[in-house]
């Protein structure tokens, strides 16, 4: 089993505070205003694969950070157009770097929730299907207890008006079987019902497939240099003799790492800066997540046909979603919630232990 992948559709952060929200939002406008100067950057530093990834559920780039801002032309009050910058990929991840929060580090659990979602092909190809998937970690922070994976289908449905319309000619099914998969896929529109798998490993979490301990995660270095090296060890160690493109690992990796990992505001925020100064990623500006948040998104290209997009807030450092696509087939890992809690999991009653076979 995939651990990271079970990780990719959890949880939201706490709000941020007041505080945090104006300064966020002071430094975004800082950057507005300077026309051709990136964000420049706290000392703080954070840093990330993929080929055989595509049949993965969740599935990124950036500019470099002395390339002067493009700029808008933009209508002022007396009716003169006045040129603005807008903000490159950079300078997105270098506001959310400089606005991650220091949120707090105490609980008996980190718990992060989300929704993982894919877009394919019906059957017969008629239509796009969306599939969502919603997912919860519970992690204790105390020795010899169960980690929680709580999970639920939400069904499926026609993705986009035009999906739909496709689908109500075709009957409107209820369900779809894809024989072609192993074991054969079947999708409906109704939510399944909540389960639950646990583990008392202590390695739930993940990250190209390497554990990620309690120990392994304090560890981890709080520079954009540190970080790139350790990440580049580790894409190295899951690739093997295979050739990859280094820079669309670290962008898919460190991604992941500020996703579904319980790290530090230091190595969330070295994460940032080490992204924001590969090459290769570009700005889209403010864009829509897949749960309809919106956040300031930058892209890059993966692999062959392959496309990146992580959607942030910049006012609080907070990563929304990421996205992948390959063709016509799309995924989405979107987080709602991650943070320390004294709160206990709510657990469904179909429970397994997850190192065995589920009933």
């Amino acid at each position: 089993m995939d651990d990271l992948t079970l990780l990719r559709e959890l949880y939201d952060a706490p709000p941020p505070s007041r505080e945090v929200i104006s300064g966020g939002a002071a430094r975004l406008a800082a950057a507005y205003t300077q026309e051709a100067e990136p964000v420049r950057p706290v000392s703080r530093s954070r840093p990330a694969r993929r080929s055989a990834r595509a049949s993965r559920w969740g599935a990124f780039g950036v500019g470099l950070l002395g390339a002067a801002a493009a700029m808008a032309v933009v209508i002022g009050g007396s009716g003169t157009p006045e040129p603005k910058p807008v903000l490159s990929a950079s300078q997105i991840l270098l506001a959310a770097a400089d606005s991650v929060a220091t949120t707090p580090q105490d609980g008996k659990y980190w718990v992060r929730s989300g929704v993982n979602g894919r877009e394919q092909r019906d059957p017969t190809g008629a239509y796009t299907l969306r599939s969502d998937r919603s997912i919860e970690i519970w992690l204790p922070r105390a020795d010899g207890q169960k980690t929680w994976v709580i999970r639920q289908d939400l069904g499926a449905k026609p993705a986009t008006p035009k999906d739909d319309a496709a689908w109500r000619a075709a009957g409107s099914p209820a369900s779809w079987t894809f024989p072609s998969t192993t074991p054969a896929l079947t999708l409906k529109t109704v939510p399944g019902e909540r389960d639950a798998l646990s583990d008392a490993s202590g390695k739930t979490l993940t990250l190209l497939n390497t554990p990620m301990t309690p120990e392994t995660l304090s560890r981890l270095p709080t520079t954009p240099e540190g970080l790139r090296g350790y990440l580049e060890k580790l894409v190295t160690k899951a690739y093997g003799a295979e050739r990859v493109d280094m820079n669309a690992q670290l962008f898919e990796t460190g991604s992941r790492l500020i996703m579904n990992l319980p790290t530090s505001p230091e190595v969330r925020a070295a994460t940032y800066r080490m992204l924001a100064a590969l090459p290769g990623t570009t700005a889209q500006g403010a864009a829509a997540d897949p749960l309809g948040r919106v956040g300031q998104a930058v892209s890059r290209p993966g692999g062959p046909g392959e496309e990146y997009r992580l959607v942030v807030d910049t006012a609080t450092g907070q990563p929304l979603a990421l996205e992948s696509s390959i063709g016509q087939n799309r995924s989405f890992e979107a987080v709602k919630r991650a943070g320390w809690t004294d709160e206990e999991p709510d657990l469904p009653a179909h429970r397994a232990d997850m190192n065995r076979p589920t009933r």
